[in-house]
């Protein structure tokens, strides 16, 4: 620093790991079975690897599960 001014250097290479989106380092791939269990808007399933949901909004409520998924009925 020179007469309080920074120097000019010259662009420092950035340091760090490049990126290929095209191979992703994780897969999630579901379980056959979701437990799913609502919360609010959502149908929340917190029994696979990752925890993950689907919006079902306001006007639907869950009001059990069967072999095919769960039952939804309006509100």
């Amino acid at each position: 620093m020179k007469n309080g001014k920074p120097e000019n250097k010259p662009e420092e290479e950035a340091e760090g790991e490049v990126l290929d989106f095209n191979t992703p380092d994780f897969k999630f791939t579901p379980a056959g079975f979701h437990d799913w269990r609502q919360q609010g808007y959502y149908l929340v399933c917190k029994s696979c690897e990752l925890q993950h949901a689907v919006f079902i909004g306001k006007d639907k409520i869950m009001v059990g599960m069967d072999d095919k998924g769960p039952i939804l009925k309006k509100r």
